[in-house]
């Protein structure tokens, strides 16, 4: 059945606005058609799930996508942090600027552990595009207080539901070149099925994120 004009208008108009609010770091809600219990699960195991990042270069198609498994862990994590779905203690809650911030219970003991996670995994320009809010900017989502590590107390979620097929990541690996590739995967987009590129390169002595693209935008 042929989708009339003004539906599909409306339903990039919704997906734009749903993608803004965890692109800018403001009360990210949980996805739709997501259920709360696997949300609920993220805030309080993501911290257990943390890739190491890797300082090898592969080039074996397989160890191309086992790469970009380790990098879409590390990118739904961040995703996380910066909807405020992260574990934290709610009775230990310091108020800076009319913000309540609660002592996060992770393995970031302060803001340079947490900028030094996102700088392992992405680049600056993605850290930029999409992720400057979590720890800079007027009103950063994670600031130290006394020494530790406290986050913002807003409603969690983000993060990515990725698509697997027979129980693993549907992956496959384009423009190999000897310091980057293009890896293509699938993600549940608010409910419905989306394709996901990420581009991927060697830097620093590390494998990294340089940019990822869906529904036409690239960040």
């Amino acid at each position: 059945m042929k989708i009339g004009e003004n539906e599909m208008e409306k339903k990039k108009f919704i997906l734009l606005t749903l993608t803004s609010m965890c692109l800018f770091l403001f009360a990210c809600t949980d996805k739709a058609n997501t259920n709360t219990s696997a949300t609920e699960q993220k805030s309080t195991s993501v911290s257990d799930i943390v890739p190491t990042a890797s300082t090898t270069k592969a080039d074996k198609t397989q160890d191309l996508i086992a790469e970009t498994s380790r990098l879409m862990g590390a990118l739904d994590y961040i995703d996380c942090i910066g909807g405020g779905n992260i574990p934290k203690d709610e009775n230990d809650v310091k108020e800076v600027g009319g913000r309540k911030y609660a002592k996060v219970k992770a393995q970031f003991s302060n803001t340079s552990d947490l900028k030094e996670f996102l700088q392992e995994n992405l680049s600056d320009s993605l850290i930029k595009n999409r992720y400057s809010g979590i720890v800079g900017g007027q009103q950063p989502y994670y600031i130290d207080i006394d020494g530790a590590l406290y986050g913002y107390m807003t409603a969690k979620g983000c993060g990515y539901t990725w698509i697997k097929n027979n129980d693993k990541l549907d992956i496959s690996i384009t423009e190999k070149s000897d310091n980057s590739f293009t890896a293509i995967t699938k993600f549940d987009n608010y409910g419905g099925e989306d394709e996901m590129k990420l581009n991927i390169v060697f830097t620093d002595g590390l494998w990294k994120i340089k940019s990822i693209s869906y529904d036409g935008m690239t960040f």
